[in-house]
C-alpha cells in the first residue's frame, strides 16, 4: 500500500512543477521531495516526471494519475472544510426525539434561544413515546432523547441526564373551584368528574399507582391525548383536570385555571436527556445538549 504522504508530494511537485517551489509549500527539504516522488514511482513501477529546463513535467501516465490524486486531494481539502464549519457551528443537523408535550413545553423555548445564536444549524423533531424514542436512539436516527422520568428503570446502552424537575397537580376553572374551601381527601377527588391523559401516558399511569397507595381509584369522565385539551376542558367547566403545574404557569397566572387543593402529596418527575453511551456526540449535539442540561443557565454553562 502507498504511503499517502508520497501522493502528497507527487500532488504537490506535480502542482507547482518545480521541486523547490513543492519543498517551500510542503516545509519539508528538496531531497526528502525527490525522495517521495522516488519511493512512489517506484512503488508504481513506472516514472511519474522527466526532468526539463522549465522543472517538473508530468510523464503521460503522471498526468492520468495527477487527474484522479488532485479530485482526491480537492474532496479531502472540501471535507477538512467542512469540518472548520461544524466545529464553528456554521453547519450541522441536530435529531431529537421526544413526546408532543415535551416537545412544546419544554424543547421548543430552549430550541428558540439555541436558534438565536446558531441559526444555520438544522433541528429535526420525531415527536414518539419513550420506548419508541430509546429504539430512535439505539439504531442512530436521533440524536438526542428526551424523556418523562418516573422512576429509576435504566436503559441499557444509554445515558440519562435530568434537566427539569416537574409535578402534576388537578386544576378547575374558578367556577369549579370556588367549592372548594378545604384540601380534599382522596375520597373526595375521585368522587369528582375528572379529566384525565390517556392511559398510555406515563404520567397519567404515575398518578394512578400514587392514589392506588392512598387506597383511591382514578376513574376518568374524559380521556383526553393532550395537556393542551385537558386544560381546555377544564377552562369549558366539564370537570378536574390532571396537568403538569410547570406547563400551565400562563392558565395559572392568569386565573384561568386554578389548583384544586389536595390534602396529599402527587408525585413528581424529571424530564431526562438521553444519549447512548460511547458515542461522542457531534459539535452541533453537544452545544444544544447545553441548552437541556440542569447545569446550564440559558445555554451557558455555571
Amino acid at each position: 500500500m502507498v504511503k499517502l504522504e508520497f501522493y502528497r508530494v507527487f500532488y504537490t511537485v506535480a502542482k507547482t512543477g518545480n521541486l523547490s517551489k513543492a519543498s517551500k509549500e510542503l516545509f519539508i527539504s528538496q531531497p526528502a521531495v525527490s525522495y517521495g516522488i522516488k519511493q512512489l514511482e517506484e512503488q508504481l513501477g513506472g516514472r511519474l516526471f522527466v526532468r526539463t529546463a522549465k522543472g517538473m513535467e508530468l510523464t503521460p501516465e503522471g498526468k492520468m494519475m495527477y487527474e484522479y490524486v488532485s479530485r482526491a486531494y480537492d474532496e479531502l481539502t472540501a471535507a477538512e472544510n467542512k469540518f472548520s464549519q461544524m466545529r464553528g457551528l456554521e453547519e450541522g443537523t441536530v435529531h431529537i426525539g421526544a413526546s408532543d408535550t415535551i416537545t412544546k413545553y419544554f424543547i421548543l423555548p430552549r430550541i428558540e434561544r439555541f436558534k438565536k445564536k446558531y441559526p444555520k444549524i438544522n433541528i429535526k423533531i420525531t415527536n414518539r413515546t419513550t420506548d419508541e424514542i430509546m429504539d430512535l436512539l439505539k439504531s442512530g436516527k436521533v440524536d438526542l432523547g428526551f424523556i418523562n422520568r418516573v422512576d429509576d428503570t435504566p436503559y441499557a446502552g444509554i445515558s440519562l441526564t435530568p434537566c427539569a424537575d416537574i409535578g402534576e397537580c388537578f386544576v378547575a376553572n374558578a367556577s369549579y373551584a370556588a367549592r372548594f374551601d378545604h384540601e380534599l381527601s382522596v375520597s373526595e377527588l375521585t368522587s369528582l368528574p375528572l379529566i384525565l391523559l390517556e392511559e398510555r401516558s406515563s404520567t397519567r399511569r404515575a398518578v394512578e399507582r400514587a392514589i392506588e397507595a392512598l387506597g383511591g381509584k382514578l376513574t376518568p369522565e374524559f380521556e383526553l391525548c393532550s395537556v393542551d385539551l385537558v386544560a381546555e376542558s377544564v377552562k369549558a367547566g366539564l370537570g378536574i383536570g390532571c396537568v403538569t403545574k410547570e406547563y400551565i404557569a400562563k392558565e395559572l397566572a392568569s386565573g384561568e385555571l386554578n389548583v384544586v387543593p389536595l390534602s396529599f402529596p402527587l408525585p413528581r418527575r424529571k424530564i431526562a436527556m438521553a444519549t447512548l453511551e460511547g458515542m461522542p456526540p457531534s459539535f452541533a449535539t453537544a452545544k444544544l445538549a447545553e441548552y437541556f442540561d440542569q447545569s446550564t443557565l440559558d445555554g451557558v454553562k455555571k
